[in-house]
């Protein structure tokens, strides 16, 4: 079967007196379907695993992307089915667009409530605060030994290259010391 899945590459079997017919495979068909909407992944499962987003935060971040994505998804059905009018249709996705947003706000709110539990938000004003902080004693304390100006700029630019994933790398040293 091709990349490009289709309801014509399945046999088709008539479903009943509604007038419609129903792909003979459904579930080869949506699978299909569903890697092609992945871009060749089998589903948002492995594509997490093949991007290396298997820590719960990447993890959780990514599946309320999938269900803002969906609710975008429902949205646009609810304005085709305006548009058709048929807005009964129409009323019943908007409902469920709402319940998804508010499941969305849940777990963001829990992500948040995690963050707090665990005791330590990387990205919190707080944390650029105490790292400022500490960058400007390390800065005052050249200057107090004597340090020239260009070994402290020298200084300052290498540790700003080898900070460049420092987030990443603390919360694994983080969980690391969670663990223990």
């Amino acid at each position: 079967m091709s990349e490009q899945a289709s309801v014509e590459e399945f046999d088709v079997i008539p479903a009943g007196n509604n007038g419609k017919n129903v792909p003979g495979d459904v579930i080869e068909l949506r699978e299909q379907l569903v890697k092609q909407y992945y871009g060749g992944s089998e589903g948002l499962l492995q594509l997490l695993g093949k991007e290396g987003k298997n820590d719960a935060e990447s993890l959780l971040l990514s599946l309320i992307d999938e269900v803002i994505k969906e609710t975008d998804h429902l949205l646009g059905n609810e304005l085709v089915a305006t548009s058709n009018g048929e807005l009964r249709d129409a009323s019943v996705i908007s409902y469920k667009r709402a319940e998804i947003l508010e499941k969305a706000i849940k777990a963001v709110q829990a992500k948040q409530a995690f963050e707090k539990e665990s005791g330590i938000d990387l990205n919190s004003p707080s944390v650029m605060v105490l790292f400022r902080f500490f960058m400007n004693k390390v800065k005052v304390v050249f200057g107090l030994i004597g340090m020239p100006a260009e070994q402290s700029d020298l200084f300052f630019a290498k540790l700003g290259d080898l900070m460049e994933n420092w987030q990443k790398e603390l919360r694994a040293e983080y969980d690391e010391l969670r663990k223990a």
